[in-house]
C-alpha cells in the first residue's frame, strides 16, 4: 500500500519514489548484508523479557524489512505478523522464514494498518524505522500502533535519538561489502529541523555507482514520549537497549509505551 493523500511531502519526508529506491535490492546489498544475525536474536529475546510477553502472544513487527526480527520472534513461540511497504524486502523475508506457520507477512503502510482494533499484544518498531515520513506521518503511525494494540498491550520503539547522534556524528563513512562493492555514506545534520541528510551510495568494482539519498527526522526522547502520550498511551518509559539498560547519550533509545 502506498502513501495516502495528495498533499506535498513535508520537509524531511520521503516521497514514494525515494522510499522505493532506498528499501529495495540496494538495502539488501548494504544494510542487510552487513547486519549481524546474532544481534537480531538477542534483541528479540530482550524485547520479550522487557515487556513480559507470553508464549503464543500476538506480535506485529512493523516495519519488518527482510524479516530478521520476525523470524526470531517466531522462533521464540510468538504469533508474529511482519508488515512492510516494500515487496522486495517482504519477498526476502518470506524466503528466510521458510514454510512454518509463523511468521506471516503483509504488505502495508504502517500509517494505515489493515488490521482491526485490538489485534495484537505488542507492536515492535525496531532499527530507526520512524522519521522517514515527517512528524505528521510519525504521529499517524504511532496512533495506528496504539489502535491495533489490545488493552494492556505494549509498543516498543528501538531507534537512534538526537543526543546519541550528536555524540557519534560523522560526515562520511565507507565500508567494503561482501560482494566486493564499496558502500559510501555522506551525511549532513540540519540542527534546526532535527533531520539528518544521507547520501547512501554503492560503488561497484568496475566504478559504476548507484545512490539513494534520503532524510531521517531524528527525535529526542522527550519528543517521542510526547507523541506516545498525545495518541493515548498512559505509561511510557525509556531505556538504553532492549535489555533495559539506562538511557544515556551514549546508548540508543528504547521507548516502551503501554
Amino acid at each position: 500500500m502506498g502513501p495516502t493523500g495528495a498533499r506535498p511531502p513535508e520537509a524531511g519526508e520521503l516521497t514514494a519514489t525515494d522510499w522505493d529506491r532506498l528499501f529495495d535490492e540496494l538495502y539488501l546489498r548494504t544494510y542487510a548484508a552487513l547486519a549481524d544475525p546474532e544481534t537480531a536474536r538477542k534483541q528479540a529475546e530482550g524485547l520479550v523479557r522487557l515487556v513480559g510477553l507470553e508464549l503464543d502472544a500476538d506480535v506485529i513487527d512493523c516495519p519488518c524489512g527482510y524479516g530478521r526480527h520476525s523470524t526470531e520472534f517466531a522462533r521464540l513461540g510468538l504469533h508474529v505478523v511482519g508488515v512492510d511497504r516494500s515487496e522486495v524486502l517482504l519477498a526476502e523475508a518470506r524466503r528466510r522464514a521458510g514454510e512454518g506457520e509463523w511468521p506471516r507477512f503483509v504488505q502495508a503502510d504502517y500509517r494505515e494498518l489493515p488490521f482491526e482494533d485490538g489485534s495484537f499484544d505488542c507492536v515492535a518498531n525496531l532499527f530507526s524505522s520512524l522519521g522517514f515520513w515527517g512528524e505528521e506521518g510519525d504521529r499517524r503511525a504511532i496512533a495506528e500502533f496504539r489502535r491495533v494494540l489490545r488493552p494492556g498491550g505494549s509498543l516498543v520503539v528501538e531507534t537512534m535519538h538526537r543526543d546519541l547522534l550528536m555524540t557519534i556524528f560523522g560526515p562520511k563513512s565507507w565500508e567494503r561489502l561482501p560482494d566486493g562493492a564499496l558502500m559510501i555514506e555522506e551525511r549532513a545534520f540540519d540542527h534546526e529541523r532535527g533531520v539528518i541528510r544521507v547520501r547512501h551510495e554503492v560503488v561497484e568494482p568496475d566504478g559504476a555507482r548507484v545512490a539513494a539519498p534520503y532524510e531521517l527526522r531524528v527525535y529526542t526522547a522527550t519528543e517521542l514520549i510526547a507523541f506516545a502520550r498525545d495518541v493515548g498511551f498512559e505509561h511510557v518509559s525509556c531505556h538504553g537497549d532492549l535489555d533495559g539498560a539506562p538511557l544515556s547519550r551514549d546508548t540508543r533509545l528504547v521507548l516502551v509505551a503501554r
